[in-house]
């Protein structure tokens, strides 16, 4: 299998820290270029070319670009990349609404590139084993789901804090628990109906959501999450039969790099491998459970 080249949009913590160097460790994923708004180091990674987004966007040596900037602009940076023909890795969430997350399917489409949300976690072990209950049938009927996500938000930190950014806790790692929520559904064959939410803000944003939803089968989940207490992550799926609960089930375990895994099988997917890739079906209804819980 050939190697895929990449570049990568946006040089923040989850680009420096994970994904730029879980990528220089791959056979399949080649790191060609990254773009950024502010001036790069010219001794940091001085065999990648150093690009605005535009000539990024531009450069025919890049196939695949994974976008890692501010939750709002994720929408703009993502068309702009697959009208150049692009394929798109977006972080989660990959939009600000269902709207917009239509929109970005619709230029992929008409571009005949792949997009796919940034859901690592679903490329984890412990992902892996939750998966391979829910499909034993040994948990019966789902009745209820929680979760949890959240981390004390210590540092500054604009893409979190500004309301025009996208920032807020819901949108940064209550995503999370309303994928794990909607994937197990999907597998039950039910959506959601209702839902609603209660926040404490902070400057804007919710630094602390505490919400509720009903599907259409009648389960019930809850979610939590927070930027002003200790970290924790938890997923629980409540059955007729048995209860799963899958402790921090949203971070890479001991020797895991998922940001590599989920590089990985996109680029095998570009290739027209068969390899697992997010469907933007499940991205587009946690878009639109995010919408509702927000209002947006």
């Amino acid at each position: 299998m050939r190697t895929v080249n990449w570049g990568i949009i946006g040089l923040g913590l989850i680009s420096r820290d994970y994904m730029i160097p879980e990528m220089l460790h791959s056979d399949i994923c080649k790191l060609t270029a990254v773009g950024s708004r502010s001036k790069i180091a010219d001794d940091y990674l001085p065999d990648v070319k150093h690009l605005t987004y535009d000539e990024l966007f531009e450069d025919p040596d890049v196939e695949a670009v994974y976008i890692a900037v501010p939750n709002a602009l994720h929408a703009e940076l993502s068309i702009k990349a697959m009208q150049h023909g692009k394929h798109v890795l977006c972080e989660k969430p990959m939009a600000m609404n269902r709207a917009e997350g239509e929109l970005m399917a619709r230029v992929a489409a008409e571009n005949n590139v792949l997009l796919m949300e940034a859901f690592m976690y679903r490329y984890g072990e412990r992902f892996a084993e939750f998966n391979r209950v829910l499909e034993s049938g040994s948990l019966g009927r789902i009745a209820g789901l929680q979760g949890s996500h959240g981390y004390t938000l210590d540092w500054a930190s604009p893409a979190r804090e500004d309301p025009g950014l996208g920032g807020g806790c819901l949108y940064d790692v209550g995503c999370y628990v309303i994928d794990f929520m909607n994937y197990v559904m999907k597998h039950e064959g039910a959506r959601i109906s209702s839902g609603s939410a209660c926040f404490r803000m902070k400057g804007g944003v919710d630094w602390h959501a505490a919400a509720s939803v009903m599907y259409d089968s009648g389960t019930v989940g809850s979610l939590q999450s927070w930027f002003d207490g200790a970290q924790e992550q938890r997923a629980v799926a409540v059955g007729e039969k048995d209860v799963a609960v899958v402790p921090m089930i949203f971070e890479p375990g001991k020797g895991e790099e998922l940001y590599r895994a989920e590089a990985e099988a996109f680029s095998k997917a570009i290739q027209g491998e068969d390899a697992y890739i997010v469907p933007l079906e499940d991205t587009l209804l946690n878009l639109e459970v995010l919408e509702m819980l927000l209002n947006k």
